[in-house]
């Protein structure tokens, strides 16, 4: 067999494991009001509602037909393009999903620009003398970091910036198209909470990684050779390292979809977990269901593109599949 015959092989078992996947987990977020105990209709609409609206959102659900009469439905509207309308509004899920996902990747690549900036310099000086002073007093802070909730992180963040100091604004958004400036003016304090969040585990995963890089034999022969530690931490021990680093940021894209609700809801940011936590909040469970199926969309093509940068950044991976 040869190795593009293997190559395509493998890639066909994931693409099949991954379609199964996603198949799973549309039929769980389907399955979510055939589930729930009572009729979701009374418990949306209330006492009140009339046979008609019953059988109105009985029907705007799927559960008229069976479940896997629904869900195959659902794919094929899905296919086209059309994951249902939203049972509060009216609106189309497509249309409020194409609006606000832009909002909650722009967040998210903003708060990883942030963690990245702070985990590389602190894990690289950490893990170059480790046991120092400063990796004691990084170790210390990452760990106290790690226990501070998001919630009290953005708090905070508002009090100092927005009350006290009247630099930034508590919450809002504008978009980038509108007015660059106030875009950035409104994504600074979201960023941050979320970014700083995610600096302590980027520190203690990399400077984890790091230590085992610099043990290995050819960091030993560079330094024998002379070559500085500035080169040698950049060029030979960082890329090497930061695979589980590239993990940790391709799966956050799957999961900042769904995952950013706390935040987004803090800040007014009108990205996807603002609209799950209304749509959770109103049993809005096309807008719930569309929400889940996307994240899981997300994930997987997320881990296919942190597959291939593996190969990227490491070569030697690609041999061993060889």
């Amino acid at each position: 067999m040869t190795p593009g015959t293997r190559t395509a092989l493998r890639y066909g078992g994931r693409v099949g494991r991954a379609a199964a996947v996603l198949l799973l987990v549309t039929v769980a977020a389907l399955a979510l009001p055939h589930l729930m105990p009572g009729s979701p209709a009374v418990a949306a609409l209330g006492p009140t509602a009339t046979p008609e609206q019953i059988s109105a959102y009985e029907a705007g659900l799927g559960l008229d037909r069976n479940l896997f009469a629904a869900t195959w439905q659902w794919i094929g509207d899905a296919l086209h393009g059309d994951l249902g309308h939203s049972l509060s509004t009216g609106a189309a899920v497509t249309t409020e999903l194409a609006d606000r996902i832009p909002v909650t990747l722009e967040l998210f690549l903003a708060a990883q620009l942030v963690a990245l900036c702070l985990a590389v310099p602190v894990a690289l000086l950490s893990a170059w003398r480790p046991g120092g002073t400063f990796d004691r007093i990084a170790t210390a802070g990452t760990f106290g970091w790690l226990a501070v909730p998001g919630f009290a992180l953005g708090l905070l963040l508002i009090w100092i910036a927005a009350v006290q100091l009247r630099v930034l604004p508590a919450t809002g958004w504008t978009p980038f198209t509108e007015d660059p400036a106030e875009n950035l003016r409104h994504l600074v304090l979201p960023a941050l909470t979320l970014g700083l969040t995610e600096a302590a585990v980027f520190t203690r995963t990399l400077r984890g990684q790091l230590l085992d890089t610099l043990d290995q034999p050819y960091i030993a022969a560079a330094r024998s050779r002379g070559m500085g530690t500035t080169r040698l931490l950049l060029r030979r021990a960082l890329r090497p390292s930061s695979l589980p680093l590239v993990t940790l940021i391709g799966i956050g894209i799957g999961t900042s979809l769904g995952g950013s609700v706390l935040v987004e809801s803090l800040f007014a940011v009108p990205g996807v977990g603002s609209l799950a936590s209304a749509a959770i909040a109103g049993r809005d469970f096309p807008v719930v269901q569309a929400v889940v199926v996307v994240s899981a969309l997300g994930v997987v093509a997320a881990t296919f593109a942190v597959d291939l940068l593996y190969r990227t950044i490491d070569p030697r991976i690609a041999h061993e599949h060889r």
